[in-house]
């Protein structure tokens, strides 16, 4: 098993582990062994059980995160530009594998990060809130058929900051792992109105494996 904890981390937790069986700190041994434990469970890294499949790459958004779905928003404002995407608010529990990983073969198009009032996941719907008073995470992405997305993290009082590792310019299939929100949190997808939403309200989605939305050729032909 792969955890979301840097090799130097690690190195620290295992050092101070060997320190208190050295000097026979038993008791203090126990307990630290107990919550480091838990640390490892809270940060586990859990890979899509399945790799990218090429027949459904350029057609199918694959969920973001863990999770359930806890609203569905067709054709909603996007809070940083003019565009109406469909929305898709993803609330994951402080249990979940708190992986992001890529909906579909992607570039990064642009971040930012904007501080502001925790939300927390299960007072209300995120829509419900004004965004721009919240703490977030935007990333703009651009995928194989030249269509733009967007996912927004927003934090929870009881979880962390997401971390990402990609800056804009990269780019990636879809199930690669590209941050990670401790603890949990509520996500939020902005889909292409091109794009049929293939998830109900209140259903358990997994990252890399749950199929939210796939390419609408009735749509495409009457934009054309």
């Amino acid at each position: 098993m792969r955890f979301f904890i840097n090799s130097s981390r690690i190195t620290i937790l295992f050092i101070l582990l060997v320190v208190l069986w050295l000097f026979g700190s038993w008791i203090l041994l126990s307990v630290a062994l107990f919550f480091i434990l838990l640390y490892f469970i809270f940060f586990r890294r859990l890979s899509p059980p399945h790799l990218e499949d090429s027949a459904l790459k350029d057609g199918i958004f694959y969920s973001p995160v863990n999770g359930r779905v806890s609203y569905i928003r067709p054709n909603a404002p996007h809070l940083d530009t003019e565009e109406v995407f469909h929305e898709v608010g993803i609330v994951s529990s402080w249990f979940k594998e708190g992986g992001m990983y890529l909906p579909i073969r992607s570039e990064v198009i642009n971040l930012a990060f904007y501080e502001g009032k925790s939300f927390y996941r299960y007072f209300g719907k995120a829509w419900e809130k004004s965004l721009t008073e919240l703490n977030r995470l935007s990333v703009e992405f651009r995928n194989s058929s030249g269509d733009t997305y967007h996912i927004k993290s927003l934090k929870c009082p009881t979880g962390l900051w997401p971390k990402i590792r990609v800056v804009p310019g990269d780019r990636g299939k879809a199930q690669v792992n590209f941050g990670f929100i401790g603890f949990g949190g509520t996500t939020i997808l902005y889909l292409p109105k091109n794009y049929e939403i293939l998830v109900e309200d209140g259903l358990e989605v997994v990252a890399g494996q749950t199929i939210m939305a796939s390419l609408n050729d009735e749509l495409i032909k009457e934009d054309k």
